[in-house]
C-alpha cells in the first residue's frame, strides 16, 4: 500500500466504493487530509454514488475505496451475488410470513365489518364507554 500522504485518487475520478459490504460506482467529488493542517496524515475522499441522491454523498477513508478496472468490477458482482444468497430467502420468508398475516388479518378486519352494527342516532352500547 501506498504512503497515506499521497492521495491514492483524484477529484473527478471514477472509483468503486464501499457502503456497507457492497462495492458501488463512485466519482470522488473531493479530497483532503484526515486531520486538517496534518499534511502527514491520511487521505479521506467525497465521494458522489452513481445514481444516488447527494444525500448519500460521504467522506469516505482511503480503505473503502477502489480503483475502477476490471477485477474490483469483477469482485463488486460477486459481492452483490453473494449478498442476493444471503438476503433473498430472509426477503421470501418474510414475504411469506406478511402475506398471511395479512391475508388472516384482512379476513378478520372483513368479519368485524360485516357484524359491526350501523351507527344511527341512537347511542350504540359500545360508545357509551367513551
Amino acid at each position: 500500500m501506498a504512503p497515506s500522504n499521497i492521495p491514492q485518487y483524484s477529484k473527478d475520478e471514477k472509483v468503486l466504493c464501499f457502503h456497507h459490504e457492497l462495492l458501488y460506482e463512485a466519482k470522488v467529488l473531493d479530497l483532503k487530509h484526515t486531520i486538517e493542517g496534518d499534511k502527514k496524515s491520511p487521505y479521506q475522499y467525497r465521494v458522489h454514488y452513481k445514481g444516488w441522491k447527494s444525500t448519500w454523498d460521504d467522506w469516505v477513508p482511503q480503505d473503502r475505496i477502489r480503483k475502477n478496472n476490471e477485477d474490483n468490477k469483477i469482485l463488486a458482482a460477486n459481492l452483490k451475488t453473494e449478498m442476493d444468497k444471503l438476503v433473498k430467502p430472509k426477503a421470501a420468508a418474510a414475504s411469506a410470513k406478511k402475506k398471511a398475516a395479512g391475508s388472516d388479518l384482512s379476513s378478520t378486519r372483513g368479519s368485524e365489518e360485516r357484524h359491526a352494527t350501523p351507527v344511527t342516532g341512537a347511542r350504540s352500547e359500545a360508545w357509551e364507554g367513551l
